[in-house]
């Protein structure tokens, strides 16, 4: 049953989740750090996972009435090399075997310590978001209802701030679908007392995302990276906290802002006169675009900075046979235009290092302003929709 798929995966916020992030994060910047050669090399600091290892170790140190470790350096050379891990206060799995398994031995980083690594930039936002995604993704498989991955997706995207009675409101919408509760449930937050100054919460008027205070500073910092180099963004909205409901920062990052250049490019073929379905068969693609006259186009949105990187990260387009409702003419990995301002030579790069572009020849490389202009221009306008 769906419901048995349940246990397994409600751990956020546990102290086993929290104790196995602190795992994680430490063990990660251990092997990140193995070739740092100290001193020597001042341009490679630590390994910033250990800094947010320990702060997170600090804080389960204080809730067992510990003294914790008193900086990275003491984090690495008593905590890791001296002390066996059973002696952390950590509550982890009674399968964990963790025994008296140190996580540096010799000064190497131990075999106990490389099979915790995480191979995520950010530890804790790939443990996070990943198994809720794959929950999402699979229940809504097993159910057969692949639109509600997609639905779910969109009010992420739509709704970063949320009342009470919106909460409710959104966990209220399928009734029939036992898990869909707790999808909303993990994916919100209560505005936490840190990302409030007197009382109120800031809302960005570009992305609409919740805002940290920076109070030596007195301003406040946004998430978007396209918001911190506008000019035109005014003063951000203040609404009281109380009561309210923000997006996990980890869904933020991985769900929210990759979400919004999708939308927006969505709705803009949409008005086209196109009818968009936002990630067909569980993100096989970012949407699919068809029109009136039968020609359709599969698309995926990269949101990326390097183009060299990105490369590496393009995949294999489906095809869908003719016939089917995602059948489609033509591919195209599209890039937000303001990715490619002062960078001429991206898309160019992008076509010389992908092998998978390069073997793909129904796929193109293009903008999004330069998708938007080439596709069909028909009335009536479409629609945005989460399924076939």
């Amino acid at each position: 049953m769906i419901t048995d798929m349940l246990p397994e995966f409600v751990k956020r916020g546990s102290p086993e989740r929290d104790s196995e992030l602190i795992l994680s994060l430490v063990a990660s910047g251990l092997v990140g750090m193995a070739h740092w050669r100290g001193d020597v090399d001042r341009r490679r600091p630590y390994d910033g996972r250990l800094q947010l290892g320990l702060d997170r170790l600090a804080v389960a140190c204080a809730r067992e009435g510990l003294k914790p470790p008193i900086g990275v350096a003491d984090l690495v050379w008593d905590w890791s090399a001296e002390r066996p891990v059973r002696q952390w206060p950590l509550r982890l799995d009674e399968d964990a075997e963790v025994g008296d398994e140190r996580l540096l031995v010799a000064g190497e980083p131990s075999e106990f310590c490389r099979e915790w690594v995480c191979a995520a930039s950010d530890v804790m936002a790939e443990i996070h978001e990943s198994a809720l995604v794959e929950h999402v993704k699979d229940v809504a498989r097993a159910l057969g209802r692949p639109e509600l991955y997609a639905q779910w997706r969109l009010i992420l995207t739509e709704h970063s701030v949320l009342s009470v009675t919106e909460l409710l409101q959104w966990k209220n919408v399928h009734l029939d679908v036992a898990p869909w509760p707790l999808w909303l449930d993990e994916s919100y937050e209560q505005v936490p007392v840190e990302a409030t100054v007197d009382g109120q919460n800031a809302i960005c008027r570009g992305c609409h995302q919740s805002m940290t205070p920076n109070i030596a500073t007195r301003r406040w910092r946004c998430p978007s990276w396209r918001c911190d180099v506008r000019q035109d963004l005014r003063d951000p909205v203040f609404k009281p906290s109380e009561g309210m409901f923000r997006l996990r920062s980890d869904l933020v990052r991985f769900v929210a802002l990759p979400g919004q250049p999708e939308l927006g490019l969505a709705r803009a073929l949409a008005l086209r006169g196109a009818r968009v379905v936002l990630y067909p068969e569980l993100d096989a693609l970012d949407l699919l675009a068809t029109w009136p006259d039968g020609y359709a186009i599969g698309v995926d949105l990269k949101d990326w900075r390097f183009s060299s990187l990105l490369a590496k990260k393009i995949k294999q387009f489906p095809r869908w046979p003719k016939g089917h409702p995602y059948a489609y003419s033509e591919g195209f990995v599209a890039i937000p235009r303001d990715r490619t301002r002062g960078h001429p030579e991206y898309l160019k790069t992008l076509r010389k290092r992908s092998m998978a572009l390069r073997a793909q020849p129904h796929v193109h490389a293009i903008t999004d302003a330069q998708l938007i202009s080439q596709c069909p221009n028909v009335a009536p306008p479409g629609e945005v929709t989460c399924g076939p």
